[in-house]
């Protein structure tokens, strides 16, 4: 008669070892996964840019000019460089949905009506993947988030002014076409990265249009802004500083001709200013 063989099983001490291994290899795993994840949202977030870019390059080639940065008389709300480049970005069935042509943004309030279903919708093209921000930004009367903003260029003022020309290539009713970018439009931005942080005052953007006058002010920043020294401070601690969350602390922006490029948090400041400006002759030395 033949002996059963018994397989004695794990001891407690070989099953802490095993535990231990899983353990360790979790650890090294989970910043490699963090760091692919980081990378193509990176990647993704260049390429938003770059095709936001190119709309606004083929508007300009379509139009003659540069789509404003909004449209609107006076102070009241109006559609945004967003809703213009539409048709440009695989966007053309909302631009007609939401009647771009012919219908008032906001529904001639001031501020604009609440939002409708069509303006709260997701639109991956204006979002950096790397930026959690909820799809509706609750600091801009719940209209649909954006993180890419238009850079007005270098000119600042203590007051806003109607139809006021910042030097760069999109503001208030503007109609930049490119042979007035002497500065050339490899060597001036339309476009940077904005963040949703509400506890260092970050508001990031909408891709709609400008929603008007709240509070005593105008609120140009849903879609544009000028750089001064404290904007051009990537990352810095001003509420409408260009910002990002990618690793390597800085962020992208779109230039005139379509490319994208990323600047580091801690460069010179002044390079940021006179990207933004479309004439003012400055050299710009790039600080990668």
């Amino acid at each position: 008669m033949k002996k059963r063989r018994f397989r004695s099983a794990f001891t407690l001490i070989e099953l802490l070892v095993v535990i231990a291994i899983i353990a360790i290899l979790i650890a090294l795993l989970v910043p490699a996964v963090q760091k692919v994840r980081e990378a193509a949202a990176k990647i993704q977030c260049e390429n938003n840019l770059k095709q936001l870019g190119l709309g606004l390059h083929n508007f300009a080639g379509t139009n003659g000019f540069f789509p404003p940065a909004y449209k609107a008389p006076g102070l009241q709300p109006g559609w945004s460089w967003g809703m213009y480049i539409a048709p440009y970005i695989e966007q053309d069935n909302l631009y007609r949905k939401l009647g771009i042509e012919t219908a008032i943004f906001g529904g001639g309030k001031n501020p604009a009506n609440p939002p409708t279903a069509d303006m709260q919708l997701p639109l991956s093209i204006f979002r950096c993947p790397s930026d959690t921000a909820p799809d509706l930004n609750s600091e801009r009367l719940f209209y649909g988030m954006s993180n890419y903003r238009a850079v007005s260029g270098p000119i600042t003022f203590p007051f806003f002014f109607v139809n006021q020309d910042m030097g760069g290539v999109m503001f208030q009713n503007s109609k930049i076409r490119i042979v007035q970018i002497t500065d050339g439009t490899s060597n001036t931005t339309a476009i940077g990265e904005c963040i949703f942080d509400p506890k260092t005052g970050k508001r990031a953007a909408i891709w709609t249009g400008m929603t008007g006058l709240r509070g005593g002010a105008i609120w140009i920043s849903d879609v544009m802004w000028w750089v001064d020294q404290a904007t051009a401070t990537i990352n810095g601690t001003a509420p409408q500083a260009f910002s990002s969350r990618h690793s390597g602390n800085g962020a992208f922006f779109a230039f005139c001709d379509g490319s994208v490029r990323f600047f580091r948090a801690g460069g010179n400041v002044d390079n940021i200013r006179w990207l933004a400006g479309r004439e003012d002759g400055k050299v710009v030395n790039y600080d990668f």
